[in-house]
Order: structure tokens, then sequence, then C-alpha cells
């Protein structure tokens, strides 16, 4: 009987000097806006600068993508590139120039296959607006697609543009979707009524409406609403999101805010 009293004791000291278990994801706020690019030198959305912000721990790092001609799914922030729109070339045409660091422009899969070997830094994806509200759809069913193929739901968020979709994809997917309001300009639908109507929960606007109505985000804080802000690349500004403990607080300075973090 001793000798089993001091067995089961030993199996719980064992027991309890494992070492602790890691967190899914890096335990900051800090969303690397197009990944690590500026205090870096790699080209915005490439491999290299997705890389280089889950190498800093970031919790999360954002990539955007659209959907060509010919309907592939590609990793790039802009509409057009040397004067073709994307959303009506092919991809042979928009990926026929490397980024400045010699990588081809990656496609969604590719993106996901490096995004795989850093499994504490979540994959923000903003799925862009198309001027065919169809391709809007497109891009979003496509992407989601390749995501559940992949298996790789949890680790991905969702950013959208266009309000008008918004329950469509919602109903899609019960992964994240933060509505993303517009570059400097306030819409109506921005409004805290509006989000509610909505039953909108996530919300990723530019810094300057949160910042210009500090009303909205007592009401959307109010609302249990998870609030990321963009583009956060001011010391001022981190202290404002930090002080207001955002969820998300994403900017194109992961290394400054990760230190602010840490403080």
């Amino acid at each position: 009987m001793k000798k089993a009293s001091i067995l089961l004791f030993a199996i719980a000291f064992i027991a309890s000097c494992k070492a602790p278990v890691a967190p899914e994801f890096h335990d900051n706020p800090v969303i690397s806006h197009r990944g690590a690019w500026k205090e870096t030198g790699h080209p915005q959305n490439s491999l290299a600068s997705f890389k280089a912000a889950a190498e800093l721990g970031c919790h999360g790092s954002e990539c955007d993508v659209w959907i060509t001609a010919d309907d592939s799914l590609i990793i790039f922030h802009d509409a057009k590139r040397d004067g073709m729109r994307l959303e009506t070339s092919t991809y042979a045409e928009i990926t026929a120039k490397p980024l400045a660091n010699g990588e081809k422009i990656p496609t969604l899969r590719e993106y996901i296959a490096v995004s795989q070997q850093y499994p504490q830094t979540k994959l923000i994806i903003d799925v862009k607006t198309h001027q065919d509200p169809e391709r809007t759809r497109a891009v979003f069913c496509a992407t989601d697609k390749v995501v559940k193929e992949l298996n790789y739901e949890s680790k991905v968020e969702y950013l959208i543009g266009y309000l008008p979709l918004y329950k469509e994809f919602s109903a899609m997917t019960d992964r994240p979707i933060a509505y993303l309001g517009r570059w400097m300009v306030e819409l109506p639908e921005m409004h805290p009524d509006t989000i509610a109507a909505y039953g909108i929960k996530y919300l990723d606007y530019q810094d300057v409406h949160y910042e210009a109505h500090p009303e909205w985000v007592e009401r959307f804080k109010a609302d249990q609403i998870h609030l990321n802000a963009w583009t956060v690349n001011t010391e001022e500004s981190m202290d404002f999101y930090l002080t207001n403990e955002f969820d998300y607080i994403t900017t194109d300075y992961p290394t400054l805010l990760l230190q602010k973090c840490s403080k």
C-alpha cells in the first residue's frame, strides 16, 4: 500500500512538472499589415513578408486576395498591376513580372502552405471588393473553398468591405468575418445602429474613424463587438488602441507594436 502511494505521488509530481502547453496563437493583439514589409524591405503580401511577421511572433498577418479573369486566387493588394486590372487579367499576365525580391506573386494555396509552417500566427484574409459584385461573391466562395479543402479553417479569419454580401458570406462559414468600412470615407452603414441591425460582431475600421468617434468605440464595446483597427503606425495611435484594449491592432510596424505590448 505504501509503495502504491509513493508511485501515485511520483506520477502526480512528474505530471505537474510537464512544460506548459504553448498557446494556440501568439498572445498579443498585433496583426502585421500585408506581412512584415515596411521594417524589413520585403515586398508587401510576399511569402517572405508573411514569414517575417510570423517569426516576429505576431498574433496574425493580414493579406489580400483577388480572383483573376481565369479564376486564379492571388495574393496582392492593389486592384491593378502595371496598368492591368487584376480581375480582368489572367494569372499569367499578372504574374509575368516577379516581385522585387524575385518571388512570383503567390497564389492563395501557396500562401497557406507557408502559413502552415507557422501555426501560432493567424492568417487574416482581406477578400477584396471587385468591380462586379458577382466577382466579389466568386472570390469569397473560392477562397473559403480552398481554406476548407486544406483543413485550415481554424487558422483563418476574413475581412470584407462590401456590406450587401456580409450576411450571405457569414452563412457560408463559421469563421469570423470583420466588416472593413471604407478608407477615409465615413459611410452611414458604419454607424453602430447599422452594425447592430446587421448583427455584425467583428469590425476592422480604419483608425481615423475610431479616433473621430470615441463614442462609437464605447458603443461597440458595450455591444461586445470584436474590434480591429488599421493601419496603426504612430506611437500615439498605438497607445490609444492599447489603452482602449482593442482585440486586434493592424500595423505596418509590428516590431514597434510588439515592443509596446511587452512593457
